[in-house]
């Protein structure tokens, strides 16, 4: 009887089932235009040539007479910084060079000069204007004299031109800072220009006006719109 050997039959491995493969999703391809800078402001810079001050000569850029309220509030602030001059020199230790209202003589005599400069460098008269220059010239000194070599023939020409005569008058006049041969002075100017007889509008305004004594005289060496 024949015996037959057992065949050993190898079941083939079931395969796995692999799950099924998820679509993959591509990223949103958005039109990606590019976006224009934004404006960022700039800070415009700032003129910072320093004009020099070519007109000593003519009336400075003043307000009109109706708006005085600046003016009286700095020339106030004026005689309250003299009169705490004055408290501060008495305090022992506290130097004296400011002799402002100190020494009134002196005070008057600087403010008595301020005004008769003031009046010749801003106050002519058409019909003798020849004698303009001439009279300038002998109540200012440092670089108001330097600009005035500089400068007058211009000046003198655009008054012919204008025809125009003006008035200037110096009412309050502070006398801020005084030494012996210094001061600054803190003055309401008002100029009134006529023309062919007509009167024209007044304008007004403050200036510190800076004063040097030189051969016993005190003249005018500078003068700065406030």
């Amino acid at each position: 009887m024949n015996t037959r050997r057992p065949v050993n039959r190898v079941t083939p491995k079931r395969r796995t089932a692999q799950p099924a493969a998820r679509p993959t999703r591509r990223p949103k391809v958005t039109s990606a235009r590019p976006t224009a800078p934004r404006d960022v402001p700039t800070r415009e810079k700032q003129a910072v040539a320093a004009e020099r001050r070519s007109r000593r000569f003519t009336p400075p850029r003043l307000r009109p007479v109706g708006a005085l309220a600046p003016v009286a509030a700095a020339l106030v602030a004026a005689v309250l910084l003299a009169g705490f001059a004055v408290v501060a020199a008495q305090r022992p230790g506290v130097p004296d060079e400011n002799r402002a209202l100190l020494d009134t003589s002196a005070t008057e005599e600087v403010r008595a000069a301020a005004d008769h400069a003031l009046r010749t460098i801003y106050g002519y008269d058409i019909e003798h204007i020849d004698g303009y220059e001439a009279a300038v010239r002998r109540v200012v000194t440092g670089e108001m004299l330097a600009d005035l070599d500089q400068f007058a023939a211009t000046t003198v020409d655009a008054i012919r031109q204008a025809r125009t005569s003006a008035d200037a008058k110096a009412d309050p006049i502070g006398v801020t800072m005084l030494t012996e041969d210094r001061a600054e002075l803190l003055v309401n100017l008002v100029v009134s220009a006529t023309k062919d007889g007509v009167a024209q509008q007044s304008v007004a305004g403050p200036v510190v006006l800076r004063m040097q004594k030189v051969d016993g005289r005190w003249l005018a060496s500078g003068i700065v719109d406030q």
